[in-house]
Formats: structure tokens, C-alpha cells, sequence
């Protein structure tokens, strides 16, 4: 008929109080569960008196539980090729209670990935670790199972490409050097406007191959190696990329224009030198030469003797940087002048004493008259006389001789340019 009254350590715990006092053995029971995995003491007092003895109840962890147990990953970002990421599994009963002993096994999503497996089972509280690295850029899904049991929480760890930061630099050296500066752009794009003796620096670039591009260079200006040049940025450093460029005087052009007149033009054209360059020019056409600021002479050569230059062939000019000077060679060509075509007629025959005449005539392709003519008889006599237009023409001459002899008379034509032309005839004198 005693009341007894049960208490018992720890949490979790469902204590059942006996039902009613001891019966006629003095015996009163209760129960004790638990969720709390642990070392439960269970104490009574009887009708208040605490007893001495206890009783100790060991309760354990149930099976593991896919819902409870966890997958943690600490930093849940790393560097590919560098950084590692550590992976804490924690195994877990339905109650959450911690379960030591437990076999894990990881396992992870994507490609290039180092997965070092835990490399003893859970401890006491149930935590085994493993690590994850790798080489290749993405988003890395960790899960687990714990002693074959597929555990419904996974981790993500993201791997980051990794990067580097590069300095790029304008060493400009010359003359007219460039006014506003370049522009620097980086695989197309983060265009940036840069001194000619500047340098701007990119951050967070990936560790790899880059095209780096220095645009908006002045014509005058070249780049040591091109305008557009690969770059290899190294992870954790700073690359540094020097553009080096040269400026030099921008050019002068010179315009040279021939212009020509006249009849029997130049059929070839002619050449032009200044400056150390020859080119060929038409009897009328433009040409320009680039050529360095300064003083020059310039020359036309090539021209035809029947065409004059007006002011003589050779020309000083006066090449200004980025202008354009222009000279005119003014040509006036005539036609070169042909002699007469003289015509004497055929071979004759004459009879010593009386007057022999023949018909002789010209022709003059320039009618350059009047025109002078001679006729040498052949016997040491000449007829001399003038006409003022082409044609045909008669002369007369009495020979005189002993035996009959051949005589050959040259009939020539002089025009009023001195230009003669001459025919010759052989006349046969014979007795009466």
C-alpha cells in the first residue's frame, strides 16, 4: 500500500508513474522511454522516502535517418586548381540523435572534381568529413549515404575560375605624338581610355588567354608587335602589358599636274622625281606624292623635243606636315617640221645645142613656203628660184657637147624653215 514515485536524468524522456501503491510484494511498477539517446538514472521515492538505490537505463541512437542526417560543405565557394572545400556529413537517428560507427560515402556531381572520401566512420557525434577540389569551373552537388542510407540533404559548392589582375601600359616616344590618348578594350569589350604614357589596370580577370586591343592610334603612330596582342593572365598575380608605340611627323603630299597643248602631243606622257621617287604622269593627269615635311625640287623629264615646259622642268616646292601642295607643269607641244618631197621625174634624153626641159614638182606636208629651189644641171650649171605654193613646176637647160655624155641633175626644195628634200635624174645628151 505504499506510493512510489519515479523521476529518471536526462532529456527527452517519457517517465509512466506506477499505476497505484506496492501490492502484498511491495512491488509497484512504471516504464521509461526516451528520443534522447543517453544514460538515463531512474531514482523512487517511497511515501517520500528517497531510496538509496538506482537504476541506470542506456538508451541508444535508432537507425539512421535519411531526413535528419546532414550534408554540410565549408567555404561552399573555391578557386578551381586551388581551393578545397571540406564536407561534413552528420549522421542522425528519426530523433536526431547523433550515430557513431556509421560508414560514409560521398560522392559529387560535374567533372575535373577530387573527392577524398571520410577516412574513418561517424565519431560520437556522428560527424565523419571528407574534402572536394577541382580543376573545373561550375556548380559541384555533394551528397552522401550513410551506411547505404541515401541522405535527402546535399551540399553545393561552387567553383570559381580563377583569376588574376592586368596592368596595361602606353609608352608613346617620337614626334606629333598622338593628342587624346588610346583606348584599351579587353577580349572586345571593358573598353577604357588610357594616356599616351598612361596605364589602367583590370581586377578579377580569369586566369587565362586574353585579347587585349589599343585602339584610337593617330595615323602617324605604329604599335610595336600590332595593335591587338594575347595576354596570359596568371592566378593571384598582377600581368602587366606594355604597348609601346612610335610617332613620327605625319607626311606632306605633293599634287603634281601636267597639262598639255598643241598639236603631235607627247605619246608616251612623261616621269616626275622629287624626293628620291620617280612616277610616270599622262600628257594631262594628276599624281601626288607623301613625302616627308621640307624643301624639294622637282623635275619633269621625259618630254618630247617638239614640246616646250613653260618656266623649265625643274620646280622648288615646300612639303608642309598633313597639307597638300600642288604644282602644274604647263606643256606646249607643234608639230616637228618635214622636209619637202621632191619628185625630178623619170630618166630623159636631150639633144646637145637645143633647150631641154623637163617637169619636176613637191609636196610639203607642213605648207611651210615659200620655198627655194635649185636645180644643178649636172654640167656645173644651176637654176635658182622661189615659189610660194606646192605643185609641179618646169625648168629648161641647153647642153653642149663634144660626144654624147650622161648628165644627172639633182632638183632640190628648201622650205622657210630650212628643211630640205632633193630628187636626182639622169639625162642622156646625144649629137644631132
Amino acid at each position: 500500500g505504499a506510493t512510489v514515485v519515479l523521476a529518471a536524468t536526462g532529456s527527452g524522456n517519457t517517465l509512466t508513474q506506477p499505476a497505484g501503491p506496492t501490492n502484498a510484494s511491495g512491488v509497484a511498477t512504471g516504464t521509461l522511454s526516451s528520443t534522447v539517446a543517453g544514460s538515463k538514472t531512474v531514482s523512487a521515492t517511497i511515501n517520500g522516502v528517497a531510496i538509496t538505490q538506482t537504476a541506470t537505463v542506456t538508451v541508444t541512437a535508432g537507425s539512421v535517418s535519411a531526413s535528419q542526417s546532414s550534408v554540410t560543405a565549408s567555404p561552399t565557394s573555391i578557386t578551381a586548381g586551388s581551393g578545397t572545400s571540406t564536407i561534413t556529413v552528420t549522421a542522425r537517428d528519426a530523433n536526431g540523435n547523433p550515430i557513431s560507427g556509421a560508414t560514409v560515402v560521398l560522392s559529387a556531381t560535374g567533372t575535373g572534381n577530387t573527392l577524398t572520401q571520410p577516412a574513418s566512420p561517424t565519431n560520437a557525434s556522428g560527424v565523419a568529413t571528407g574534402s572536394l577540389s577541382s580543376t573545373v569551373a561550375g556548380s559541384k552537388t555533394v551528397s552522401a549515404t550513410i551506411s547505404g542510407v541515401a541522405i535527402t540533404q546535399t551540399a553545393t559548392v561552387t567553383v570559381t575560375t580563377p583569376t588574376g589582375d592586368l596592368t596595361v601600359t602606353a609608352s608613346t616616344t617620337g614626334q606629333s605624338l598622338d593628342p587624346d590618348g588610346y583606348t584599351v578594350t579587353v577580349d572586345g569589350g571593358n573598353s577604357r581610355a588610357i594616356g599616351i604614357n598612361g596605364s589602367t589596370t583590370y581586377t578579377g580577370l580569369s586566369a587565362t588567354s586574353h585579347t587585349v586591343a589599343l585602339s584610337g592610334v593617330a595615323s602617324n603612330c605604329t604599335v610595336s608587335g600590332g595593335n591587338s596582342q594575347t595576354v596570359t593572365v596568371q592566378a593571384g598575380t598582377t600581368v602587366t602589358k606594355t604597348f609601346s608605340v612610335t610617332c613620327t611627323t605625319p607626311p606632306g603630299t605633293l599634287s603634281v599636274t601636267a597639262s598639255t597643248g598643241g598639236s603631235s602631243l607627247d605619246p608616251d606622257g612623261y616621269t616626275v622625281t622629287v624626293g628620291g621617287q620617280s612616277k610616270a604622269i599622262g600628257t594631262n593627269a594628276t599624281i601626288s606624292f607623301s613625302l616627308a615635311p621640307g624643301s624639294y625640287t622637282a623635275t619633269l623629264s621625259g618630254v618630247a623635243t617638239n614640246c616646250t615646259v613653260s618656266g623649265g622642268t625643274s620646280r622648288s616646292v615646300t612639303i608642309t606636315s598633313g597639307q597638300t601642295t600642288s604644282i602644274t607643269y604647263s606643256v606646249t607641244c607643234t608639230s616637228p617640221n618635214s622636209a619637202p618631197v621632191v619628185n625630178a621625174g623619170p630618166d630623159d634624153t636631150a639633144l646637145t645645142g637645143l633647150l631641154y626641159s623637163f617637169s619636176w614638182s613637191f609636196s610639203d606636208a607642213n605648207n611651210n613656203g615659200p620655198w627655194s629651189y635649185t636645180v644643178d644641171w649636172g654640167d656645173g650649171s644651176r637654176t635658182t628660184n622661189s615659189v610660194s605654193s606646192q605643185g609641179t613646176y618646169s625648168s629648161g637647160h641647153t647642153y653642149v657637147i663634144v660626144l654624147p655624155t650622161s648628165f644627172t641633175i639633182r632638183v632640190t626644195v628648201t622650205d622657210a624653215a630650212g628643211a630640205s628634200g632633193s630628187d636626182t635624174k639622169v639625162v642622156q645628151v646625144l649629137l644631132l
